[in-house]
Formats: C-alpha cells, sequence, structure tokens
C-alpha cells in the first residue's frame, strides 16, 4: 500500500438527447485526489477538503470509495485529500470527477489492478450523494477520457466514441454563475415520467444523428443530433436563457448547442469555421440582459483519469 494521486477532468453529459447515455470528457477544469492507506483491520474513509462535506456518506468521493472498499471486502483506512477545480452544481461533472479521482487513486494506492469498466461502476455509486441516485455518464467520461457512450447499467459497459478524423471540435463554455442547493437532484425530479411515442422517436432520430454525425464527420448531423424533445424542454425554467443562447451559437457558425449536463452551462460544439469572437461577446450579452453573470471557457476534448506518484 501506498499513497497515490489522481487527476480527473470535467465533463458535460447527455449531449442533445443522449440523457444518462452520452457524455464528452473536457480540459476546462480538473479534481485531484490523493488516497492514503493508513490502516488495516476496518473499513473506513476520511475526506479532508475545503468547501464540500467531509463526511464521507454525503460527499461523492468518500461515498464511491467507501462502498467500493466494503463490495471487495477491503478493510482498510483510507485518508483522501480532495483538491476541487471543477465548479460544483454547473453542470460540469463536478460530483463524477470527484468519484473518479477518488476511486482511481485508491486503486492504485491498494495495488487492486481494476479494470476501467470496474472503476466506472464504483465511482457511479458516488453520485448517489448528490443527486440522490447512481448515474455512470459523467463518472465514465472522466475514467474513459473523449466521448463516451453507455451502453448498459447493469452489468456496467461503457464505450468510447472516436470522433471522425476530419473533425476539429473544441468546446465553449457559457457558465453562467447561478448556484442552486441540490441541482442535480432537482434537475432530475424535472425528467417526465412518461413520454408520448412521437417524443421518443424524434429524440430517437436525434440520438442516431449525432452518433453517426461524430463518426461520420458530418457537422449537419451532428448539429441536429444535439437536440432534445423531452429532458432539456423540462429542465428550461431552469436555464430560460439558453433558447438565446442555442439560435446565437448556431447564427455564429457553431456546429451545435446544448446543455452540458443538468445546466445551467451551456455547451456550444466550435471549429475553424466558428466566429468565436462574436459568440463570446454576445453570448455574455445574453447573460447579462438576463442579469446573470456568465464566463466563458475554451476547453478541448480531455483524456481519461490520470495517475500519478503522491509524496
Amino acid at each position: 500500500m501506498k499513497p497515490a494521486k489522481a487527476r480527473a477532468y470535467s465533463s458535460s453529459a447527455n449531449l442533445g438527447a443522449g440523457y444518462d447515455i452520452l457524455a464528452v470528457a473536457h480540459n476546462a477544469f480538473f479534481d485531484e485526489v490523493t488516497a492514503i492507506p493508513l490502516s488495516e483491520g476496518k473499513i473506513d474513509v476520511k475526506v479532508i477538503a475545503d468547501g464540500i462535506p467531509q463526511d464521507y456518506q454525503k460527499n461523492t468521493a468518500g461515498w464511491a470509495v467507501y462502498n467500493m472498499l466494503k463490495e471487495l471486502d477491503l478493510k482498510v483506512e483510507v485518508e483522501l485529500r480532495v483538491k476541487k477545480g471543477v465548479p460544483i452544481g454547473l453542470g460540469l461533472g463536478s460530483s463524477g470527477a470527484s468519484s473518479a479521482a477518488a476511486v482511481t487513486a485508491v486503486n492504485e494506492a491498494l495495488g487492486l489492478n481494476l479494470s476501467k469498466l470496474e472503476l466506472v461502476k464504483f465511482a457511479m455509486e458516488g453520485e448517489r450523494a448528490a443527486a440522490g441516485e447512481p448515474h455512470p455518464d459523467n463518472v465514465a467520461a472522466s475514467i474513459m477520457g473523449g466521448f463516451v457512450a453507455v451502453t448498459s447499467v447493469n452489468p456496467i459497459h461503457v464505450i468510447n466514441i472516436l470522433p471522425h478524423k476530419d473533425l476539429n471540435l473544441k468546446f465553449l463554455l457559457f457558465i453562467p454563475q447561478i448556484y442552486i442547493e441540490n441541482k442535480t437532484k432537482k434537475a432530475r425530479e424535472m425528467v417526465p415520467k412518461v413520454v408520448d411515442i412521437k417524443s421518443h422517436v424524434t429524440n430517437s432520430r436525434y440520438l442516431a444523428s449525432l452518433l453517426l454525425g461524430l463518426q461520420t464527420g458530418n457537422k449537419e448531423l451532428i448539429k441536429r443530433g444535439l437536440n432534445d424533445e423531452i429532458v432539456e424542454k423540462s429542465r428550461l425554467p431552469l436555464f430560460p436563457f439558453y433558447t438565446e443562447f442555442k439560435k446565437l451559437g448556431l447564427e455564429a457558425g457553431a456546429v451545435g448547442v446544448c446543455v452540458s449536463g443538468a445546466g445551467p452551462t451551456i455547451l456550444a460544439f466550435i471549429d475553424e469555421s466558428t466566429n468565436v469572437n462574436m459568440l463570446m461577446t454576445k453570448g455574455v450579452e445574453i447573460c447579462d440582459a438576463h442579469k446573470v453573470k456568465c464566463i466563458t471557457k475554451i476547453a478541448e476534448i480531455a483524456n481519461g483519469v490520470e495517475i500519478e506518484g503522491a509524496n
């Protein structure tokens, strides 16, 4: 057993009609977690962090690691030093990044040699502390890197989606500084439990368009695929400025625009044909008109979780 540190990047989930299915990791922000094995004989997790709960039952990193140790029957006391870099509650996979980094650091510290899919399975349990239920899309992106698709949750199965070589996608993030207590949990509760078949078919077409667009390099398919008739529509009260952002992004030549995760961050797919300066300038004006402070961030597709030795 030895101390180990892991870094996991921010992510944007859902991606149009890909609710709880699609996500992408980007290098806009990252979390770091150092795992320090303390003793053997009992399962315990101590969390040291600023600005987030230190009770492991209320901390996504702590809860993920506790459940991993319990399921693997590893009677070890572990200290987690969590360094938050991903903003909390803004739809950027903050809880997922912490969970992903934590289970990866513990895997390295204890020499468990778990596969990435096993790490996803354990990391997603950490989301229960933040959202009330586990969901794997953000943690899968942070662990595996790039675009991911969750094809099964029982058993867990995730695959990477490799964008076509001719695509030069980057992301422009509009990040409104809006903080809603228990936002992820509330946003998930807003999703309708029953949908009509017409909306379901429309969303299935969007999802197929996005996947085909990424794989073939067809930007029109990507643009069409970054739409959603069900989940985004149900959550519009949380980000009433979204429709204006989407219209502006398409006018500025963005490949497509969607809500990042449960919002309020808006994610624009950009490339060399996008008028980024116009998009950034007018996007901030939209925020100002809604009396919301907004920051912007350009990011690239990120690799998966990274491990380094800890002092």
